[in-house]
């Protein structure tokens, strides 16, 4: 489309026109502002004072819907309120305006202006577009890690929350004490947040189209993987209740007991962290390790540091050393996560394609994988109901 087209259209035509528009020719300065502001609606003027100061002498009741970018109240009609992510690149001093209304404003560090570098929010020193596409690549693998933290992490505390209210409401002493929920919790926030938010980008993230402003930091494999996980977790951690003085020769309650549970739980975390590094179908937790030293550093922290806190936190920790058998079961138990993280990508559940920008059509894909998700949860939810019996029955033969 040429820039005199593009002038001549309603807000409500010039909707229609974005989802296929790629190139403005002969455009102006204005074209790329009022393009921007009918994407994001930034700084769409929002009371009748402001469409006048941007269209002096006309008539706001008459043409409102006839000038474009239109007004704030008749863009979130069109739009549910919610508007497109934007960058713009720019190097002139024509290009302020349309850098101050993107989202993101990247400006060139040589051949810019002034005025194009105050109104940008990045600006790129060597002014390669290639550097352009770092920034993208980066900016979606910070959004990755962070999902990637939130899926190990929503995972621990559905273990940990619902083991200890299960043993709360069976009237059974909780296995787990405030020292162990305390390291618990530092695995889960300061270790993983070092080992999950400093994986490096892959090139495959580029390949992905990208999200709406309003989709969920949650998607449905994330919970699929949370889910799977933490019943797995929650059936280990009550058959240790249950049978785990039978397995090991311990006292029933004893702190050799819950010790021996809370190794386990731990090396769950250790392992689980493998299976987050995706959070989606590809099964592959031991790839590009060479490359994320932090991760194994972290790894390596814990395991240390939960066998100092085992053998050696006696009273403080209210644990007891365990044995060269008990250690290697524990950790056999805790590893068993990678063949769940294996098991568990096998059901088939994909994100909402309603969550990426651009893609229209998928209510009937989205309501099958919905579905699927309904289904996983039908299964789950006995064997959860199951454990929280089992835990009443152990309460009734104390």
């Amino acid at each position: 489309m040429v820039g005199e087209d593009f002038r001549r259209l309603t807000p409500a035509q010039l909707d229609e026109v974005l989802p296929r528009l790629q190139v403005l020719a002969r455009s102006s300065p204005d074209d790329k502002n009022i393009l921007v502001q009918r994407l994001n609606g930034g700084i769409m003027p929002s009371s009748e004072e402001e469409w006048l100061e941007i269209h002096p002498g006309k008539d706001f009741a008459t043409q409102k819907d006839l000038l474009l970018p239109g007004y704030k109240e008749e863009w979130a009609r069109s739009r549910g309120g919610v508007g497109e992510v934007v960058g713009v690149t720019g190097d002139g001093t024509n290009d302020g305006p349309a850098l101050k209304a993107a989202d993101v404003g990247l400006s060139m560090g040589i051949s810019g202006t002034d005025v194009a570098k105050n109104a940008s929010d990045i600006i790129i020193m060597d002014d390669k577009f290639s550097s352009i596409v770092k920034a993208v690549l980066w900016g979606r693998s910070v959004f990755d890690n962070i999902r990637k933290f939130l899926q190990f992490q929503l995972t621990v505390n559905v273990v940990a929350l619902t083991i200890t209210f299960l043993s709360a409401v069976a009237g059974y002493k909780p296995p787990l004490n405030a020292v162990m929920m305390l390291w618990v919790n530092l695995i889960m926030d300061t270790m993983g947040a070092l080992a999950l938010g400093t994986e490096p980008p892959t090139m495959s993230l580029l390949e992905r189209r990208p999200y709406k402003r309003d989709s969920s930091l949650i998607s449905r494999p994330m919970w699929r993987n949370i889910l799977v996980q933490a019943t797995y977790q929650l059936a280990l951690l009550i058959f240790l209740l249950q049978k785990g003085p039978a397995l090991f020769g311990c006292v029933d309650g004893s702190s050799h007991h819950f010790t021996i549970i809370f190794n386990a739980f731990v090396f769950c975390q250790v392992f689980n962290e493998f299976n987050a590094r995706e959070i989606g179908d590809v099964f592959n937790p031991f790839q590009r390790l060479n490359k994320s030293p932090m991760f194994l550093m972290v790894i390596f922290f814990t395991i240390v540091a939960q066998w100092a806190i085992v053998e050696y936190g006696g009273d403080f920790t209210q644990t007891a050393p365990l044995n060269f058998y008990e250690w290697k079961i524990t950790a056999t138990l805790g590893a068993m996560s990678i063949p769940f993280g294996f098991l568990m990508r096998q059901i088939p559940i994909d994100e909402d394609p309603k969550s990426f920008a651009g893609i229209g059509g998928g209510d009937k894909l989205s309501s099958k994988k919905s579905t699927s998700l309904s289904g996983l949860l039908a299964i789950l939810v006995p064997i959860l109901s199951a454990g929280a019996y089992q835990m009443y029955q152990m309460s009734k033969d104390l």
